[in-house]
């Protein structure tokens, strides 16, 4: 019997389990900071603006990461278990390689976003923050707003019709000194008041060395946590993206060894791409908002590759959909349209409406409901998945 007649294979209960423990125990890591974050500040009234100030990581992870792990288990089980017991040419010798170079980036990447000069609100005890009074900011005797009312005023602003668009200013050096547009009077956040750019740039770096200090002397539980569990997202995003591209390489290799197990994987894989374009975007709008209220404190490779890493998951979630769909041909022309959507997302339709958007409504602006919206569209999701539906169920070219 040759390779091609043969019954396709299982893989191994000892990779099942395996991978099932790894992925468990990365979803434990994403709940563990999330509700680190609700029993600290719990009783402040601030857990949940702190949450949607930083929804990219207390909020995205522990509702759309769920369903990236359940679309990404099994195509996870099959590479593992072609690349670790040989059924694949010199699998081992390329999964140690992968696994080198995901600990690599996860290292990079993690020293990366970990080395910005400006610390978040959660990094400061509950007690400081809820203590924080105003204080001077700058030469010009102008005055800050606790960090308390900071976020009350970020919260009422973004919700407006304009949403937070209308109080974004350039704080470089060259530009205060150089454009008249620097003596222009805008609404400050953190000074709760209008002021000019050039005053409120001045403001903002007070603002920020204010948060600073705060997180250095007396810091929360919740940030050394973070610290230890940010490695760990970051290696959750690349072994995504590793999952990708090497299904992409040997789909024509695990077909034959799995048989249509994996074409069953096409529909879990895309639907699991795609919700994670909402975490490069999630991303920058934590940065665009926390740059209202630091000015340039936010710059640094963290910033500068945010618009990079959202391009990167753009490309990547169109790989799956058209290298994942393209067995069903029925699905190539709604692929093709679905990819055009995505294309138009993150170019025509521009970075900043889009992080906008996000700011608005499950960022600092958003509120309970937009979280269990966004909740129960991500159940229905896994729904589906559990429910066996496959791109081949969904042929729109049929009559009705």
């Amino acid at each position: 019997m040759t390779e091609e007649t043969q019954a396709p294979l299982l893989p191994s209960l000892a990779t099942q389990i395996a991978v099932s423990l790894v992925f468990v125990l990365l979803y434990a890591a994403f709940l563990a900071e999330t509700g680190l974050l609700v029993r600290e500040y719990s009783g402040t009234g601030l857990t949940l603006r702190l949450a949607s100030l930083d929804a990219q990581n207390f909020i995205f992870f522990p509702i759309a990461g769920l369903l990236a792990l359940i679309g990404f288990w099994r195509p996870c089980v099959l590479l593992s278990d072609a690349l670790a017991r040989g059924r694949i040419k010199a699998g081992r010798l390329v999964l140690l390689f992968t696994l080198i170079i995901m600990g690599a980036a996860t290292w990079s990447l993690s020293n990366a976003f970990s080395g910005g000069n400006t610390r978040s609100i959660y990094e400061i005890a509950p007690a400081s923050v809820t203590a924080d009074a105003p204080g001077p900011a700058g030469e010009n005797g102008a005055i800050r707003q606790s960090i308390p009312d900071t976020l009350t005023s970020l919260k009422i602003l973004a919700i407006g019709p304009d949403g937070l668009s209308p109080y974004k200013a350039r704080c470089d050096r060259e530009w205060l000194r150089y454009s008249p547009a620097a003596q222009e009077q805008k609404y400050c956040i953190p000074g709760g008041t209008e002021l000019s750019v050039a005053d409120c740039c001045e403001m903002k770096t007070v603002f920020r060395e204010h948060i600073n200090d705060l997180a250095y002397r007396t810091p929360s539980q919740l940030a050394q946590v973070h610290r230890a569990i940010l490695p760990v997202k970051i290696f959750f995003l690349v072994l995504l993206f590793a999952i990708g591209v090497l299904l992409v390489r040997y789909r024509a290799r695990l077909r034959a060894l799995y048989g249509g197990k994996v074409e069953d994987l096409s529909f879990g894989m895309a639907v699991g791409g795609v919700v994670m374009l909402v975490w490069p975007m999630l991303n920058a709008a934590y940065l665009e908002t926390m740059a209202l209220l630091t000015g340039d404190g936010t710059s640094g490779a963290y910033a500068v590759m945010a618009p990079l890493i959202a391009l990167g998951f753009g490309i990547w979630a169109m790989l799956l959909v058209f290298f994942h769909l393209r067995t069903y041909p029925s699905q190539i022309a709604i692929a093709a349209r679905f990819g055009g959507v995505i294309g138009a997302a993150i170019g025509v339709l521009r970075y900043e409406e889009i992080t906008g958007f996000l700011i608005s409504n499950l960022g600092v602006g958003g509120g309970i409901v937009a979280i269990v919206v966004f909740a129960v569209a991500v159940l229905a999701l896994i729904i589906a998945l559990f429910a066996g539906i496959s791109p081949k169920d969904l042929d729109f070219d049929k009559e009705t």
